[in-house]
């Protein structure tokens, strides 16, 4: 049933009417025949200009202007107006995007754009008219006019790192709707050169242009500042394994804290993996040996992603904020989701696509428990500190577990050695016997809360007999 005040064009083709206004006329003269409040394909509802409406008096079509208050008529167009606005490509793509948020986790860093002047702070819901205010178009952070995001990407190219774009089939070619990264390399300062400044060189658009460490650190972050028109991009990332051969430098764990994941965003199958393998990874004990582990309480999580080559979906959205200073700031708030075709069935194997990577976590984990002392302790000398560093990241059920575990592993190692002493002196092993296993008896006995002071005092006591 149609509405009884619209009108129908009359042209061929999708889209067009006799009522069109020619291209002659400029926006908002007052020479067109009628202006389209709503308009949909070949049906629009008029309000007429005040030199037409002689003109359309005697025409059937109802108007804006003739539909009194008190009439049924206008509650049934005050419906259909607020049905039409409602569909209208703002309000979709204002609610998609809500609801597509709700589905992300929210890294808890945000990045500084630039900060803002106190006029605009009246815009401060239209985020991305400011990058237009003070910025060329499409470009979405400050700082030397030739080092665009190209730049950035291209230098990236060339030390080791991949780029595949993607665009609809009704954008340009220079509007990507989704992107692929994926980091096949970490160069190291080291690595680099004699110095951080030397200069490597590459070539955009014909023209060599250099760049030194310092930019190829910046290009990490700077590459991911795309957007497209509709502000709807995303990234798919995945840092390859082949990278954890060396250690990992700071910056990169910096950059992780903006645009890496956490186990958050993990599906149970990967979740449930995960929970097993942080308990036995040989890199993680190797790795708490060290005197400082920067990031501590996010380190377990990048390792599990970068050794399996976990990729993961990244996006980012402009935010009006203020500083602790009450000063207007342009911010990037990051969000990341799991990459959902992981989950998916593949039709012809009815398997989910992930399910090859399931099985290679899983076969890990099985070498990992096989590898021996694949406990908490490493080796005998194994401090406390470095016990209690690696304890720390987990929650209280999972605390008392690891120290009760460390305890037997202390017992253990304890009565080993007795066993070495006792062979090479007899009268000390008798003295120590006594001494340490009663000792050790105490700690079994103890509340966890105090194992950790109980077991260091021990083994403080047990090289001085030695």
């Amino acid at each position: 049933m149609e509405h009884p005040w619209m009108t129908k064009g009359r042209g061929r083709g999708r889209g067009r009417s006799s009522s069109v206004v020619s291209s002659r006329s400029s926006y908002g003269s007052s020479s067109s025949s009628s202006t389209p409040i709503i308009q949909r394909g070949g049906i629009s509802l008029v309000k007429l200009n005040s030199k037409t409406q002689e003109k359309a008096s005697s025409s059937s079509s109802i108007h804006l202007e003739d539909i009194p208050e008190n009439n049924p008529l206008y509650a049934q167009l005050q419906e259909f107006i607020t049905q039409k606005q409602s569909n209208t490509f703002a309000a979709i793509a204002r609610e998609d995007t809500i609801d597509d948020m709700k589905t992300y986790e929210k890294v808890e860093k945000r990045e500084m754009i630039f900060l803002l002047e106190n006029a605009d702070i009246q815009r401060r819901e239209e985020p991305w008219k400011i990058f237009q205010r003070y910025l060329l178009n499409g470009l979405y952070f400050p700082g030397e006019s030739y080092k665009t995001r190209k730049y950035y990407e291209t230098l990236l190219i060339s030390t080791g790192v991949e780029f595949q774009h993607f665009s609809g089939y009704n954008t340009g070619e220079n509007v990507y709707n989704f992107s692929k990264m994926i980091v096949k390399q970490i160069i190291h300062i080291e690595d680099w050169g004699i110095s951080s400044m030397t200069e490597r060189q590459i070539s955009l658009n014909n023209v060599k242009m250099n760049f030194t460490y310092w930019d190829y650190i910046q290009a990490f972050d700077k590459v991911l500042c795309y957007n497209n028109e509709r502000h709807r991009h995303t990234w798919f990332i995945k840092v390859c394994a082949k990278i954890f051969a060396n250690p990992m430098p700071n910056w990169f764990l910096n950059w992780w804290s903006y645009h890496g994941p956490t186990i958050k965003i993990l599906p149970a199958p990967f979740l449930n993996l995960y929970k097993e393998w942080v308990k036995i990874s040989p890199d993680l004990n190797k790795l708490y040996q060290q005197d400082h582990i920067p990031y501590l309480q996010q380190i377990e999580q990048i390792c599990f992603f970068i050794e399996f080559s976990i990729p993961w979906i990244h996006k980012w959205i402009p935010e009006v904020d203020f500083t602790e200073e009450q000063i207007p700031g342009l911010y990037r708030t990051y969000y990341n989701n799991f990459w959902d075709k992981l989950m998916k069935k593949d039709p012809q194997t009815k398997a989910i696509y992930g399910q090859e990577l399931l099985d290679q976590i899983a076969e890990t984990v099985k070498e990992y428990i096989s590898i021996p002392n694949k406990g908490i302790m490493t080796n005998d000398s194994t401090s406390v500190k470095h016990i209690a560093r690696r304890i720390s990241n987990h929650d209280e059920e999972e605390q008392n577990r690891m120290i009760l575990d460390y305890l037997e592993e202390v017992k253990r190692s304890l009565l080993s050695n007795l066993n070495h002493y006792a062979k090479s002196d007899s009268s000390m092993h008798s003295e120590a016997s006594e001494d340490i296993m009663q000792e050790a008896q105490q700690i079994e006995d103890e509340e966890p809360a105090d194992t950790l002071k109980r077991a260091e005092e021990l083994l403080a006591k047990l090289k001085e007999k030695a």
